[in-house]
C-alpha cells in the first residue's frame, strides 16, 4: 500500500489531505490542549511532505568519476560519486546507489560514508547542496564491464512521499588479464646455427628437400609443377630450415576441460596466453589467436603495439563458455594459415581426439608448441606428454604459478 503510494502523486496528494482533514477535524470537535497539540505537530511534516510532493528531482545531478578506465587483473578501481544540487531546499534523506554488474558486487568495498553499503549510500544533505561518496572495487577480476545506471531515491520522514530516479550514465572498464614476462623464445625449435631474421622467417629457397600439398598462402613461385603434373592435385616445395616466426595461439574455451565458466584454471589459460603474446611479440615475432566459445574469434597475425592491444583486450573477456570441442576448432582453423605458421596449443586437455589432432598437424609439417596447463600433473600427464613429444611437439606442463619455472622443467614434480 505505502509503495503504491509513494509512487502515485495524486494519491499522494490525496492521502496528505485525508490526515490532515482528519486531524483539523479532531482538534476541531474534540478541543482541548491535547488535540491541538497532535494538529500543530503533525502541520510541519504535512507541509514539509506536501512540499516534497512538487520538489523536482531533476535538482539533482549525480556525476561518476572512475579512478581508471584500463586496469590489470587484481587492481584497485576508485569510483566517486559526486550530488549536486542547484536549491537549498531541506533533504532529510537521499540515497544513491551506483547499480553495478552482478560479477562485481561481491569485490565492492565502501570507503568514505558510515551509511554506506558497497555501492550504495544514505546521504543526509538537508540544506547542501554538494555531496559525494566513494567506493572501491579490489581485487578486480578480468573483464570487460559497463557500470550503466546511478539511482538516487528522496523522502520524507514517514515515507508517504517518495521520489526516484535513475539516470543513464554508461562507463565501460577493461580489466586486462596480467601477464608473466617469460623466457620462452619463438626461435627454439630451430636447428642449430642459424639465426633469425627480425621481420621474416629464415628460408633457404634454393633448396628443396620434398614436396607437399599446396595451401592457401603459398607463393605460385613455390609451386613444384613437375611433380603437379605427375599428380592430380597442386604439389609445393618443401625446403630446408622452414622456420617461421608468425605463430598462432589456439587459447582452449571448451567449458567440459574447464567444468565451469568462472574457473581458476582458466585464468591460469588465459594469463598464460597473454604471458605468450607479450613474449614473442617483444622479440619482434608475429603472433595471432582463435579462441572459441559463445563466441568465435580469430585474431589475424599481426605484431607491434597495436596487436598486443587487440588480443589483451579480447582476453579480458573471454570465457571458458564453448560447447564445440577444442579439437574440432584445431583441425578447422589450423589448415587456413600460410605455410609455415607456427601453432601454440593452450589447453588443460590431453585427450585422445585432441591429442591426435595435434599429431595429424606434425605430419602435416606444422610446428607445434603444446602448453598443458593443470591444477597438478600426475605420472600419467607424464608419459602422455613424452608421448607427444616423440611425435616431434615442443611440450610444457603447466602445473604451478611461475610459467618460468615450469617451462625449464615443471614435469620434474609429476606425481601418482
Amino acid at each position: 500500500m505505502r509503495d503504491k503510494l509513494a509512487n502515485n502523486r495524486v494519491l499522494k496528494f490525496l492521502f496528505l489531505a485525508l490526515i490532515f482533514l482528519a486531524t483539523f477535524s479532531y482538534a476541531m470537535f474534540q478541543g482541548g490542549f491535547v488535540s491541538w497539540f497532535l494538529f500543530y505537530s503533525f502541520l510541519p511534516f504535512a507541509l514539509y511532505s506536501l512540499l516534497l510532493l512538487f520538489y523536482p528531482l531533476n535538482d539533482v545531478r549525480l556525476t561518476r568519476t572512475i579512478s581508471h578506465s584500463e586496469l590489470t587483473d587484481g587492481q584497485e578501481l576508485t569510483v566517486t560519486i559526486q550530488v549536486d544540487r542547484k536549491s537549498h531546499f531541506p533533504l532529510f534523506y537521499l540515497v544513491v546507489e551506483d547499480v553495478l554488474p552482478e560479477q562485481l558486487v561481491p569485490y565492492a568495498h565502501e570507503t568514505s560514508s558510515r551509511y554506506q553499503k558497497r555501492s550504495l549510500a544514505l546521504l543526509l544533505p538537508m540544506f547542501r547542496k554538494k555531496l559525494s561518496f566513494s567506493y572501491s572495487i579490489i581485487p578486480i577480476p578480468r573483464g570487460e564491464y559497463d557500470l550503466k545506471e546511478l539511482k538516487c531515491k528522496v523522502g520524507d520522514m514517514f515515507g508517504f512521499v517518495r521520489h526516484e530516479k535513475t539516470i543513464k550514465h554508461v562507463e565501460s572498464i577493461y580489466v586486462l588479464p596480467t601477464y608473466q614476462d617469460i623466457y620462452w623464445s619463438p626461435y627454439n625449435q630451430q636447428l642449430s646455427g642459424t639465426r633469425p631474421s627480425p621481420k621474416k622467417a629464415d628460408m633457404d629457397y634454393t633448396t628443396a628437400v620434398s614436396v607437399r600439398d599446396y595451401v592457401p598462402g603459398d607463393k605460385l613461385s613455390w609451386i613444384d609443377w613437375k611433380a603437379t603434373a605427375r599428380g592430380s592435385k597442386l604439389l609445393t616445395k618443401q625446403f630446408e630450415q622452414q622456420i617461421s616466426q608468425d605463430f598462432m595461439v589456439f587459447l582452449d574455451r571448451e567449458k567440459h576441460h574447464y567444468g565451469r565458466e568462472e574457473s581458476p584454471l582458466f585464468e591460469k589459460a588465459v594469463k598464460l596466453a597473454a604471458s605468450v603474446t607479450n613474449a614473442a611479440l617483444k622479440q619482434n615475432a608475429m603472433i595471432g589467436l582463435v579462441s572459441s566459445g559463445k563466441d568465435h574469434s580469430v585474431l589475424s597475425i599481426n605484431g607491434g603495439k597495436a596487436q598486443r592491444r587487440r588480443v589483451f583486450h579480447h582476453l579480458a573477456r573471454v570465457q571458458a563458455n564453448g560447447d564445440t570441442s577444442f579439437d574440432t576448432v584445431v583441425k578447422k582453423e589450423a589448415h587456413h594459415f600460410p605455410a609455415g605458421t607456427g601453432v601454440l596449443i593452450i589447453s588443460p586437455s590431453l585427450e585422445g581426439a585432441f591429442t591426435s589432432t595435434l599429431k595429424q598437424l606434425v605430419a602435416k609439417k606444422v610446428q607445434v608448441e603444446f602448453f598443458y596447463v593443470t591444477e597438478h600433473l600426475t605420472l600419467e600427464d607424464q608419459a602422455e606428454l613424452n608421448d607427444l613429444s616423440q611425435y616431434g611437439i615442443k611440450t610444457h606442463a603447466i602445473a604451478g604459478e611461475s610459467f618460468n619455472e615450469e617451462i625449464r622443467g615443471g614435469r620434474k614434480r609429476a606425481t601418482r
